[in-house]
């Protein structure tokens, strides 16, 4: 497809109303903000990597946009797509003559340029920050043909910092829940978090993205929305606005006040952030430049590898090792491969002539030792052929003192690996198992919620893939002590959730999850409640 889509329309800003609790960001006013440049808008597309219904979406929503402005004096074209930058060295120039969405909703975030304003430092950090990942995140959106605002997400969820944490559990760059993290095929275990591993959760956030935009009719801001809030708040909302507006537009803007506060925000927020890297000089924002090349390349391991040694073979510091393996949640990789790393694409090179040189450069192996009442460090080292110095130091202990319950993680020579590290024999399973008859709408993550188990467990006992599709009738093995058959119990007169949960010694967060219904729903004498029991 090749198009040149060219709209030439002075425009102006209007007013918006004043945002407030911006998420992790004082409050923003209107006073003394800076004001938009009055611009001509301009869309271009003649590398033909822009699909055509993005492309005309992009015309409609400008266009629409313009309507709701007033008379206008022209003073700045501004081009929404550009041919590319590609051979620029700094990659922010790259980046900012790409976006699309920014420019067709330049009237709805005025407010949220104040906060940046006044502190330019802010996205200065960020800069540094996004550094080693901004290159690779960008040219996977390009890839997928995805909007290059996508690529500054991270702004926003956690200010490109890998370790980034929520008070809701969310973690890593894109700020994956758990629950989502695992349906995108993010495992966690006490070695790794694929949420913090760099490639595998912006591959995982772009799907998940893509998947989004899909379900809200090809409507980005919607997509963002719901990556957010949630598809169901989004749905919510819109429904919201239609019982109100039955012949409206449910849009972003109109069903936003029906969304929850932080989502109200977070897409002005991200367009903000979008709109500064592009007009950064007019505003006097320094981004410190970003090499507009790879930055780390991927290396499949076997052997296990500790990020100790990893620096003095390559050369890296273990400080920069870390953050492009943010993913490994110990000093060491997990010891069962294949695995993947990330290094500096020099370091890379340095590491794999290392290595076939001389394999025994990673001839040591590592284990979980749970410290026991009595034991020492010195102690634990005899037992495991190997120094409590090396111990002290892999763990970064300060000193020698441990507490009962601590997981430490041991190096133990390679000779001495076999005799020490016997695998253990798989126990066979003996507990109950059911099946359950998969049913329209339902998936690997709603059922495994239903029974409290993980969608890697219900994977792991059917044999199946945690991305492979279910169908409706299909019969799935649940291995559980907890649920060995149902009943259904007929509820008398003073019978409640909690009467029913204390009888079958369930909880009556069980009893609402397995007949979908709320844990305050008031129950009526005569219905009938669906109750797992122990076999």
């Amino acid at each position: 497809m090749s198009c040149s889509l060219t709209l030439l329309s002075a425009c102006q800003t209007v007013p918006t109303q004043t945002a407030q609790n911006a998420i992790s960001e004082p409050t923003l006013t209107t006073d003394e903000s800076p004001k938009l440049p009055i611009l001509d808008l301009e869309i271009h597309n003649a590398e033909s990597d822009i699909p055509e219904d993005l492309a005309l979406r992009v015309l409609q929503n400008t266009q629409q946009n313009l309507n709701l402005l007033a008379d206008t004096t022209p003073e700045e074209p501004l081009s929404i797509f550009v041919k590319p930058t590609e051979g620029a060295k700094d990659l922010w120039p790259v980046l900012s003559e790409r976006f699309f969405i920014t420019p067709a909703n330049t009237h709805n975030f005025q407010d949220y340029l104040n906060y940046y304003t006044k502190n330019p430092n802010y996205l200065t950090r960020i800069s540094d920050r996004a550094r080693p990942y901004l290159y690779f995140i960008l040219q996977e959106v390009k890839s997928r043909q995805m909007p290059y605002e996508v690529a500054l997400l991270p702004v926003v969820e956690s200010g490109f910092q890998p370790y980034a944490k929520s008070y809701q559990s969310a973690a890593g760059l894109w700020q994956f829940m758990p629950n989502t993290g695992e349906m995108f095929g993010l495992e966690r275990n006490w070695w790794y978090d694929g949420r913090q591993d760099i490639h595998r959760s912006t591959e995982a956030a772009l799907n998940y993205l893509q998947q989004l935009y899909v379900q809200n009719e090809y409507d980005w801001l919607l997509a963002l929305a719901s990556y957010n809030a949630g598809y169901g708040n989004v749905l919510k909302a819109k429904r919201l606005y239609l019982n109100k507006n039955p012949n409206g537009d449910a849009n972003f803007w109109n069903i936003r006040k029906y969304l929850p506060k932080e989502t109200q925000h977070y897409v002005p927020q991200l367009l903000a952030v979008s709109y500064l890297v592009k007009h950064r000089q007019s505003y006097q924002i320094t981004l410190n430049p970003i090499e507009n090349h790879v930055h780390f390349e991927k290396v499949n391991l076997s052997q296990q590898v500790d990020f100790i040694s990893l620096a003095k073979i390559t050369g890296v510091a273990k400080e920069q090792l870390k953050l492009l393996n943010a993913g490994y949640l110990q000093p060491t990789t997990p010891p069962k491969g294949p695995f993947e790393i990330l290094l500096p694409v020099a370091a890379s090179q340095t590491f794999k002539a290392a290595l076939d040189k001389q394999p025994e450069i990673l001839a040591v192996q590592w284990t979980k030792h749970v410290v026991k009442k009595g034991e020492s460090l010195s102690v634990i080292a005899e037992k495991y052929k190997t120094r409590a110095a090396a111990i002290q130091r892999l763990n970064e202990m300060k000193n020698t003192n441990i507490r009962v319950g601590k997981t430490l993680l041991i190096p133990v020579p390679v000779q001495y690996a076999k005799q020490l590290l016997k695998p253990k024999e798989p126990v066979k399973y003996q507990g109950s198992v059911v099946f359950h008859k998969v049913k329209t709408g339902e998936s690997l993550w709603t059922i495994a919620r239903y029974y409290d188990i993980t969608t890697k467990e219900l994977c792991q006992w059917n044999n199946i893939g945690i991305r492979e599709p279910l169908y409706k009738g299909q019969n799935l093995k649940i291995r559980s002590n907890q649920y060995g058959k149902q009943v259904t119990y007929t509820l008398k007169n003073g019978d409640s959730l909690w009467t029913v949960a204390q009888k079958y010694k369930v909880s009556t967060n069980q009893l609402a999850r397995w007949n979908q219904i709320s844990e305050a729903e008031v129950l009526q004498p005569g219905q009938k409640i669906s109750v797992w029991v122990k076999s």
